[in-house]
């Protein structure tokens, strides 16, 4: 899929959120993409009955159906959560440039849809982030993307967490720095994948962290 297709395919879903009962739209989409958006439209429609439920109790005084209510919320949002999830693991295992510029139409949607509360989906967010820088860096090839080589979203929160975690180890002293090179090289990552979990991960002495990095890896 080109870039000009994934336009298409932003369009498209600009022009069903513009009209959601619209049938012919929705079937330009694949069955997987037409469950994601049957199920945001339930889960928008409980969203609104519980806010007006929410507003209609404050007033009354009454909130005895509400714990109900957000239950209903509970259960159509896991559902959405792993309509999305099996989306994304579809698109990351083809590894490809095309794929992830879906998968940021596909965030964009449910960010605007204020659906995105789920641990995973921040983490998303930062891989996101450091795609586009990568794409937009002048020292790195399309092919050898960081990014490309996470295949799932699994692989993708394990390697997030497992950069942490060697970093801080880093910024604490812990044990000579080895471990994360080691890392860092075999699994080829980048200067700009690596600096950008640093910089979004919680850790204090980024600074220090990247120049220890940056002396080993791309002296």
């Amino acid at each position: 899929m080109s870039e000009k297709d994934c336009m298409k395919l932003n369009d498209r879903i600009h022009c069903w959120m513009r009209n959601t009962e619209d049938k012919e739209i929705l079937q330009t989409f694949s069955e997987d993409e037409r469950n994601i958006l049957n199920t945001l439209c339930k889960y928008k429609m409980i969203d609104a009955a519980i806010t007006r439920k929410l507003e209609e109790d404050g007033k009354q005084e009454d909130t005895s159906n509400i714990f109900i209510k957000l239950e209903k919320e509970s259960e159509i949002s896991m559902q959405l959560k792993e309509q999305f999830m099996c989306k994304i693991n579809m698109l990351m295992s083809k590894g490809m440039v095309e794929a992830w510029m879906d998968i940021m139409v596909w965030y964009s949607l449910l960010k605007e849809s204020k659906c995105v509360y789920f641990w995973e989906f921040s983490i998303l967010k930062i891989v996101i982030d450091i795609f586009v820088k990568e794409i937009n860096s002048p020292w790195e090839e399309e092919g050898q993307l960081s990014v490309l080589s996470l295949h799932n979203m699994q692989e993708l929160t394990d390697v997030y967490f497992k950069v942490v975690f060697l970093c801080r180890r880093i910024e604490f002293g812990v044990e000579p720095v080895d471990e994360i090179i080691d890392y860092i090289n075999r699994k080829k990552f980048s200067h700009v994948f690596i600096q950008g979990i640093v910089q979004a991960a919680w850790i204090f002495d980024k600074k220090k962290v990247m120049k220890t990095i940056e002396e080993r890896c791309w002296k």
